[in-house]
């Protein structure tokens, strides 16, 4: 199966074409540009550079969430757009599932900056199936909330994400064996996301939706206005 996959929910923006368990060509980056500025691009050139159409394609994959609202929701619109467009199927996998299956073994700590003094995460422990295993649920959650959560596990938990700098410090003192993931695992992959997705249900387009833990700093911000006017 020759799957597309892309990754636009945090500042760093991947492609990658797979066919059935064989990666075809990826290309990540993490620049200042906007999503919307280069991913359309770097489709283009993931299929030039590998000889392919459009029409050869026979599944698309998107991280749906969470992440950075924005990047999410371009992500999810061009998936969209392309399965629409070429009547295909389309699986849309968590973000912080996708950063634990880059690893083969392990318990995995994905956490992603959610702002507002919070961390989006969840624990899996991968090597036992195709798709790691969830131990925590995926959530919004303080940094002191979520080590104290992981304290019961004394084996090594690898941290991975955007937000790894924002927990160790704390997690050095407070867990048995906190590692951080070395850089080629730390980020978002498509090719992670693209062997993933072959393991997981898909969809058509029209059902395909992002997912949120919890509102926008907008949101938020707008209902504490119309609380505050009350």
């Amino acid at each position: 199966m020759l799957v597309l996959a892309i990754d636009t929910t945090t500042s760093v923006c991947s492609v990658a074409l797979a066919r059935d368990d064989r990666l075809l060509a990826e290309i990540t980056t993490n620049l200042a540009r906007t999503h919307s500025q280069r991913l359309l691009p770097l489709v283009e050139n993931l299929m030039a550079e590998t000889g392919l159409k459009p029409e050869d394609l026979e599944l698309l994959a998107v991280t749906r969430g969470p992440g950075s609202f924005t990047g999410l929701r371009i992500g999810i619109a061009t998936i969209k757009g392309m399965g629409l467009a070429l009547d295909l199927p389309v699986v849309g996998v968590s973000t912080l599932q996708v950063l634990a299956h880059n690893f083969s073994a392990g318990l995995i700590c994905p956490v992603l900056n959610a702002r507002l003094n919070q961390v989006y995460t969840a624990l899996y422990r991968t090597g036992r199936s195709p798709v790691p295993e969830n131990l925590l649920p995926e959530q919004a959650i303080s940094i002191q909330g979520l080590l104290e959560k992981l304290k019961g596990y004394d084996e090594p938990i690898w941290f991975c994400g955007d937000g790894v700098d924002l927990v160790l410090p704390a997690a050095t003192d407070k867990l048995a064996a906190p590692r951080r993931a070395p850089l080629h695992l730390l980020g978002n992959r498509a090719g992670a996301l693209a062997d993933l997705a072959q393991h997981c249900q898909s969809c058509s387009a029209d059902a395909l939706t992002p997912f949120y833990l919890r509102d926008s700093q907008a949101e938020i911000q707008l209902r504490q206005r119309l609380e505050g006017a009350k």
